[in-house]
Order: C-alpha cells, then sequence, then structure tokens
C-alpha cells in the first residue's frame, strides 16, 4: 500500500460546480504529493467536461479502487454509468440528487470496508436530492444514516478558526427547541474527541449562547439559564476545558486564532459566517463522529456560476490535504 493515502472524492451534483473542479484540480499535479485520489462518478459527463474546459487531462474509467494507476495527468474514475439523460447546468433535477447520493452511498461503502482511507466530497444541492425523494438535510444527516452513526455534528475547520454547530440545517424558528442540555453536551463530546484524535492533546473549547447578551439573565430568553450553563458545568465535571457562555458578537468580533481549538455555536449561521470571513474561503467541511474520515468544501453547487469555468478549486484542493492529513497521526497535524 502506498504511504499516500488513498481518498474517494464524489463527483457531486452534476449540475453544480463540483465536475468542474474536480477537473481543474487534476490539472495541478500536487494533489498527487500528498494522496492517491480516485473519483466516483460518471466518467463520460467528466469527459464532457475536461472537452468543454479544453483540459488537458485524461478520463480512465475503473471498476475497483484496486484498479486505480494514481497516474499524473490522468484521473481514475470509479464508473457509476448513471447519467442516462441530459444535466442541465446550473438548475436542480432529480436525477442531480439522485446520482449525487449514489457517488456517496458507494465512497462510504468504500471506506467502510477500507478501501479507501477517506472521502471527500463534492458539493450536493439540497432541493435536487429532495426531488429525487431523499428527505435527509444535507451531507450530515445522510453520512450519519449510511454509516449508522447515531451522534454526528458539522465543523468548517481552516486554520484561523474551527467552528461547530449544535444544530445543523435547521429552520431560525426551531433552533430554540433544539437547543438543548443533551444536543449541548452530544455536541461538546463530539468536538473534544476529534479534537484530540486529530488535533491537540489539550484540547480548549469557547461556546457561544443562544440569545443577545446570552440572554442577559433571562430578560431575552432562558436557554443560556436552563440548558447552554448546565451542559458546561456537565462537561467541566467531565473534564473537558470548556470556556462559556459568551455573546457570539463580542467572542467573534474580539477573536484572536489559537486561543481556542474549536468554537462551539448554536445554529448555522452564527458559526458559518464568522468562520468564513475568518479563512477567508480556505475552511473545510468536516463531519465529525463518523467511524470515516469525510471533508468537504466549504461551499455549494454554486449554480449560478456552474458551467462557466470560473469555479475556484482551491476549497476542494483543502479538502483533500486535510482528509490525507487526518489520516495520519496527531503529530502531524496539530497546531
Amino acid at each position: 500500500m502506498e504511504d499516500r493515502p488513498r481518498i474517494a472524492i464524489t463527483m457531486g451534483d452534476p449540475a453544480g460546480v463540483g465536475p468542474e473542479i474536480i477537473i481543474k484540480m487534476f490539472q495541478n499535479q500536487s494533489v498527487y504529493d500528498f494522496s492517491c485520489p480516485l473519483v466516483i462518478g460518471d466518467a463520460a459527463f467528466l469527459n464532457e467536461v475536461a472537452s468543454k474546459l479544453a483540459s488537458s487531462v485524461s478520463i480512465t474509467p475503473i471498476s475497483s479502487p484496486e484498479k486505480a494507476s494514481f497516474i499524473p495527468g490522468s484521473i481514475d474514475v470509479l464508473d457509476l454509468k448513471n447519467i442516462s439523460a441530459t444535466i442541465n447546468v446550473g438548475q436542480p433535477n432529480s436525477l442531480g440528487g439522485q446520482v449525487s447520493v449514489e457517488y456517496i452511498r458507494v465512497a462510504v461503502d468504500l471506506a467502510l470496508k477500507h478501501k479507501v482511507e477517506a472521502i471527500v466530497t463534492a458539493p450536493i444541492n439540497k432541493k435536487s436530492i429532495h426531488l429525487a425523494g431523499f428527505t435527509w438535510p444535507g451531507h450530515t444527516e445522510m453520512l450519519a444514516d449510511f454509516t449508522g452513526t447515531k451522534d454526528v455534528a458539522l465543523m468548517l475547520a481552516g486554520d484561523a478558526l474551527r467552528v461547530v454547530i449544535v444544530t445543523t440545517h435547521v429552520p431560525l424558528n426551531q433552533v430554540g427547541a433544539l437547543v438543548t442540555h443533551k444536543q449541548i453536551i452530544k455536541t461538546i463530546k463530539l468536538t473534544h474527541h476529534w479534537l484530540l484524535e486529530y488535533a491537540t492533546e489539550t484540547p480548549k473549547i469557547a461556546l457561544t449562547g443562544l440569545n443577545p447578551h446570552c440572554g442577559d439573565g433571562g430578560i431575552f430568553g432562558k436557554e443560556e439559564l436552563t440548558e447552554i450553563i448546565p451542559a458546561i458545568d456537565t462537561a467541566r465535571k467531565e473534564g473537558i476545558k470548556i470556556f462559556g457562555p459568551f455573546s457570539a458578537d463580542a467572542l467573534f468580533a474580539n477573536f484572536k486564532p489559537n486561543i481556542y481549538d474549536a468554537i462551539i455555536t448554536m445554529y448555522h449561521d452564527q458559526g458559518m459566517i464568522p468562520v468564513k470571513m475568518a479563512n477567508k474561503g480556505t475552511a473545510v467541511n468536516v463531519t465529525i463522529g463518523l467511524p470515516i474520515i469525510r471533508t468537504s468544501v466549504d461551499h455549494g453547487t454554486a449554480f449560478d456560476i456552474a458551467g462557466k469555468g470560473c469555479a475556484s478549486t482551491e476549497s476542494i484542493e483543502l479538502a483533500i490535504k486535510s482528509a490525507a492529513n487526518f489520516t495520519k497521526p496527531i503529530s502531524s497535524h496539530s497546531r
């Protein structure tokens, strides 16, 4: 087996920028310096994208990871041959949703069978997967289902800041009911264990409140008093170095790198906005709690620019590099 880890890259929704960034990324042969990458997708479709981009890389269909050659200038594609109709690039559709789920299912299966060391997912579109009849809110819940994992969480990680979300893709008016002592403790423990395994032997975690000014003693909401502070106390009794709750605006406005190894926020935008600003488009999506290593880009299908050849490969390159890094001992990727 190569010293470089085998990494399965899913093609994502074919109507989005996934196929494009994969083709463009493979033109930079440095991806082979730290990984043995293969793509789970449709070889004929990728060939069409490569032609439109006037790419010099060749597409090599394979039937299993063992058949991959990992030769720079060529993309090994585990070919599912599942795009049977025309894809309207830039538009959500049921076929795009169906095939993107199939790519993920195969990649997860390969990882669970230890035929690859990690998976990296190109973006999927939530409307497309719902049009295909699936009900997962996103990758996080889908991956939990495919791996039979009960407790998972979404982390967005970059050099400047790591953020984990207590709730995932839910409407804002449902967040309060989901910010419970049980859910917060689960997220704290998932974050702590992930940091121990992949980042540092002495994790320090900050946690935000839910309400403005952390509720101001119950004036603007009682979740801090009834759920958040008790969860922090429970975690501290278990030896976890957890600090807070902090008002999110004050914490992120005065944030300095390396004080905390991760920050846990209560809902999606409370964490996603600052982490994307702090890392300036160089963050990586990580699903923590899974029995496999999974990273992803920090952006969506970008239907508005799909097919125009202008999508950046920076995030997918970082996702692959991060996945490769996570397969190594903690000393190789701690701060």
